[in-house]
């Protein structure tokens, strides 16, 4: 029996969109009755949320530029659980231009992986400007068919020139793709359009090809050493550490979390609960750290600055000098003011002196390497942070910020004020498990903060 069957989704072209088509892959394989766990190839939230609609369940990450071979065996051990398949996507070498680029390498992961690859062709492109070179994988997905018969006469032409079968398709659906383009940063697909995707693919999903593919490559090693060594790595010292309570932010407004971070925090030891900033009326009480993590912060601010209980709760916390990490829209939450949607300023948590706003454009993630300037209760100075910074939000100081980063260009992705950590950057501390415990460590004595509203 083959463990852990798995596939490999992928745009070949560079300025193709993957998803739509893995979207609909998988919410065919769930309608099917499959258990599907999607893995992204980097550590980076979509900007729009479909996987877990189609799957169901939260996705997991993965990325070669940040983790090792067996961390990422590790992790993607843990991460498929009880499923029955896991579906792995994002963009091949031969769509990002420069293969030696930084950030996670779909190509890479699947070597690392063993894990059998679908190309998704953008028919509309090939037809504009031929043929790419033949891409390195098992199987094809025909995206943007005209109709059945243009499937079959593709699917034909690319048989013949590359040697490649096809394996389902998706038809140009101009409406359908026009609402997903319409959706904002932070948006979940509907439940109607990803049962429309789903249904779509359906015509023209070859189901037997599909699941002798997810069946044909194993893991070359034992899967009890590999499945140890994240507990390994991360209990080597946190049970001996006093138990730490870490407070989530969950809700319509943070909602972007690595789930195996979650994990290591509580393999650290540590105890993880959830609250939501828009319906609680204050901190869960025994909240050691309070971790906020990125969302839709614009789009909830007004319902956000109503709740005036639980943002007098969280400057409790951090007057008290308890700790506090925020990253992204989290790190909007802090300020003390956020611009609306209609450009007004609304009042927010005041910890950080400045005003959030999202930028106009759509969120780019960039791959950035950065090293502590100084101390923090996250690390020692000259720690180095992996991961990618979302250019999505930014902050204009309206007084002296303490930045935490040497490089000059990043003065003000990570900034704080004595507890409270505020960051531009997304980072998994699940595959930087030396920070990660600067959660779950004692506090250290920090002094202590006024916060105005």
């Amino acid at each position: 029996m083959i463990r852990f069957p798995r596939l490999a989704i992928g745009s070949i072209h560079r300025h193709a969109c993957p998803q739509p088509m893995s979207w609909a892959v998988m919410g065919w394989l769930t309608s099917s009755g499959t258990q599907v766990q999607h893995f992204a190839s980097r550590c980076c939230h979509s900007v729009v949320h479909g996987a877990a609609v189609a799957t169901g369940q939260s996705s997991r990450h993965l990325d070669t530029w940040i983790m090792s071979p067996e961390l990422c065996r590790a992790s993607f051990v843990r991460g498929f659980g009880d499923n029955e398949l896991a579906v792995i996507d994002g963009r091949f070498d031969s769509a990002r231009g420069n293969a030696q680029a930084p950030g996670g390498s779909l190509d890479t992961l699947c070597q690392w992986l063993e894990v059998p690859r679908l190309a998704v062709v953008d028919c509309e492109l090939i037809e504009q400007q031929g043929l790419p070179a033949r891409p390195a994988v098992e199987g094809l997905l025909l995206d943007k068919v005209s109709d059945a018969a243009d499937y079959t006469r593709v699917s034909r032409r690319l048989q013949d020139s590359w040697g490649l079968p096809s394996v389902g398709g998706l038809e140009r659906l101009p409406r359908l793709r026009e609402a997903i383009a319409a959706l904002s940063g932070g948006q979940r697909l509907s439940d109607e359009i990803c049962e429309q995707l789903a249904a779509q693919f359906g015509r023209f999903a070859d189901a037997a090809a599909i699941d002798r593919l997810t069946r044909t490559h194993d893991f070359a090693d034992g899967c009890p050493t590999v499945h140890g060594a994240l507990d390994d790595l991360a209990l080597a010292d946190g049970k001996r550490a006093r138990p730490i309570t870490v407070a989530v932010a969950y809700d319509e407004a943070f909602y972007c979390y690595f789930p195996d971070m979650l994990d290591q925090l509580e393999a650290l030891g540590a105890t993880v609960i959830d609250f939501s900033p828009l319906r609680d009326e204050h901190l869960p009480v025994e909240a050691d750290v309070v971790y906020i993590g990125c969302g839709n912060t614009v789009h909830h601010a007004a319902a956000l600055a109503q709740n005036h209980c639980m943002l007098s709760s969280i400057r409790k916390h951090l007057c008290h000098g308890k700790r506090l990490y925020a990253d992204g829209g989290g790190l909007v939450y802090l300020c003390q003011s956020c611009e609306s949607e209609s450009g007004q300023l609304i009042p927010l948590i005041g910890a950080l002196p400045a005003i959030g706003r999202a930028q106009l454009e759509g969120p780019k993630l960039e791959p950035v390497e950065v090293t502590l300037a100084r101390d923090c209760w996250l690390g020692p100075t000259g720690s180095t942070l992996r991961g990618y910074l979302n250019s999505h939000w930014r902050i204009e100081p309206q007084e002296p910020l303490t930045g935490y980063l040497s490089e000059p260009r990043h003065q003000q992705d990570l900034v704080g004020r004595y507890s409270a950590l505020g960051s531009r950057l997304q980072l998994n501390f699940a595959t930087q498990i030396d920070l990660l415990r600067g959660f779950v460590s004692p506090a250290k004595a920090v002094p202590v903060m006024a916060v105005e509203p």
